[in-house]
């Protein structure tokens, strides 16, 4: 009894055999569906193999290193940069400022971690702001001392970004956060971050290996994104910045302009 055969499996046969056949025409028909079909994924085959060929093109520019112009412009703006926290370091010690206390939260950093940081201190690290990367080394060579005195509570994420930041001189740095691990007793103003800086003042002067031998209002400068928090210290008869997040260098400035 003979057998039928149906349209799929004859094709079968012409594609896996590759042996020629009479092909009905409904076979014919289907064939060239088939064919056609396979023509379209063969042109989306290509064009995906270009797009990834073009990706990987892009990663590898990406990826190359600085070019000798590149370098030379960077190294020309961290020398300009060098230069500029030397002059603002000079003007400093001649008004007699020994000790800096830095707000941390965009101010140090260019984010507002509201205290809730989630990522590690090392991505922290990545938002340290180039000015101040400059200005706390050259400010600690000439003995100014610096603290970070800020109302977020991971003091912890913040210590390891010092260390990460200034590996070399992270011990000197003094942090007075609200971690609930300091309090402060004395009869000064504590409004703003004015017992902070107390406190921290008061650590400085109590760690002899620190080299400050006197710290007080007329020797203590705040750096400080919060306006609240400059417009307290400046009635409190201590001398403050107001950093402005959107033009971080213009702090420079602002330091010449010291009286």
């Amino acid at each position: 009894m003979e057998q039928k055969t149906s349209p799929i499996s004859n094709l079968a046969k012409i594609f896996i055999c590759g042996r020629p056949m009479r092909l009905r025409r409904g076979n014919k028909l289907l064939v060239i569906i088939i064919a056609s079909f396979s023509a379209a994924v063969l042109l989306v085959q290509i064009s995906v193999i270009k797009h990834l060929s073009k990706e990987d093109s892009d990663s590898e520019i990406l990826d190359m290193p600085l070019t000798a112009a590149g370098q030379n412009s960077w190294a020309e703006e961290s020398k300009t940069m060098d230069k500029k926290c030397s002059a603002a370091v000079d003007k400093l010690v001649d008004c007699g400022i020994n000790f800096l206390a830095i707000d941390f939260d965009q101010t140090m950093i260019d984010v507002h971690t509201g205290g809730r940081w989630q990522g590690t201190a090392l991505e922290l690290t990545e938002h340290m702001r180039p000015v101040f990367l400059h200005l706390v080394p050259e400010a600690t060579n000439r003995n100014i001392r610096i603290a970070i005195c800020t109302f977020s509570g991971q003091t912890k994420h913040i210590r390891d970004v010092m260390e990460y930041a200034f590996p070399n001189i992270a011990e000197l740095i003094v942090i007075r956060g609200n971690d609930k691990t300091w309090e402060y007793h004395g009869n000064g103003f504590k409004r703003g971050k004015q017992q902070h800086m107390a406190s921290a003042a008061e650590e400085l002067l109590a760690e002899q290996a620190l080299g400050v031998t006197d710290v007080t209002k007329a020797t203590t400068l705040l750096i400080d994104d919060d306006p609240k928090n400059i417009r307290m210290s400046l009635k409190d008869r201590t001398r403050a910045i107001w950093f402005n997040p959107k033009e971080p260098n213009e702090l420079l400035d602002n330091i010449l302009m010291l009286k």
